[in-house]
């Protein structure tokens, strides 16, 4: 079981890593926020949704980050803030927030399994496939099981995390 789940998780990775350019795009995107003397306002759904709570308060934390829920309303935002969405799924909730945070013109990071019944909108919208569409594992009964959307979320976060610090420390040269 161990070398299978080393092999899926290998795939996902190698996933994750092709979409870098745009990773890289939703850090800029992100860093933006910092520099304008913005906020990043976190929201995450589903299963997922306890990761809000390490971007925004962990030891690595996003500067400048808040949680989406203190605003009143989305109209609320200011220009120089950033959203950062992210769930296992692109549920309902996360396309209406979506769509009224295009609607305001709002920039904003979406990671999530792309859907295959819906588009997510490119305008505005730095989009990050989780890659984590099902279960990887088989067991011996045949079934699938492991559906490892936090270990990919976690790889993303970091890989935007890290390109965020180092241009935190270019602006401060």
């Amino acid at each position: 079981m161990s070398k299978m789940l080393t092999t899926q998780l290998t795939g996902v990775f190698n996933r994750l890593d092709a979409q870098s350019l745009d990773i890289q795009m939703a850090a800029q995107s992100l860093i933006q926020a910092i520099g304008g003397e913005g906020h990043i306002y976190i929201r995450g759904y589903g299963d997922i949704k306890s990761f809000e709570s390490y971007v925004l308060h962990s030891e690595e934390k996003l500067k400048a980050s808040r949680p989406l829920d203190i605003l009143s309303s989305l109209s609320a935002l200011d220009s120089t803030d950033r959203v950062f969405l992210f769930g296992e799924h692109y549920t309902e909730e996360m396309a209406a927030d979506l769509t009224q945070l295009i609607d305001d013109n709002r920039d904003v990071v979406v990671i999530t399994n792309k859907p295959s019944s819906a588009d997510i909108p490119d305008h505005l919208v730095h989009f990050i496939d989780l890659s984590t569409p099902r279960p990887l594992v088989f067991t011996e009964d045949y079934d699938k099981v492991v559906v490892p959307h936090l270990i990919a979320l976690n790889y993303i976060y970091y890989e935007i995390y890290t390109q965020m610090i180092e241009m935190i420390r270019d602006l401060d040269l």
